[in-house]
Parts: structure tokens; sequence; C-alpha cells
């Protein structure tokens, strides 16, 4: 229902707490559009968020989220 509401609204949907494979496939399959959780990044310090973003940038490290 809140989804709905949300897409109604013109909004967009993050799921937050998504740890594992069956959860992130939930929330894609019924329209969110962000997902944050274990499954995707540890929690991590903002030094640590910087050079993760960095290598990121930089092709150093691959961001492999799992598709449903």
């Amino acid at each position: 229902a809140i989804l709905a509401m949300a897409k109604g609204l013109d909004l967009r949907v993050v799921a937050e707490g998504v740890e594992n494979r069956e959860q992130l496939s939930f929330v894609t399959t019924h329209g969110c559009d962000l997902t944050q959780g274990y499954l995707l990044a540890k929690p991590m310090s903002e030094d640590s968020y910087v050079k993760f973003l960095r290598s990121l940038n930089k092709g150093l490290t691959p961001l492999k989220i799992p598709v449903a």
C-alpha cells in the first residue's frame, strides 16, 4: 500500500535494510526505486565511504549488485 501511494504521488521510494537477495527481489518487483542495506554495502566511516566512491569512479572497485 505504501508503494502504491508513493507511486501515485510520483515519489521515489527507497527500501532500507535490504540484507538478502530475496528482499532485493521483493522490493524491486514491487517498484522500489532505490535500496540500501548490508546486501549492497556495510556501514562505513565517512573517510571509508569517500575512498569507496573514489575507487568506484576510477573503476577500481566493481559495484556488484545482485540482480533479482
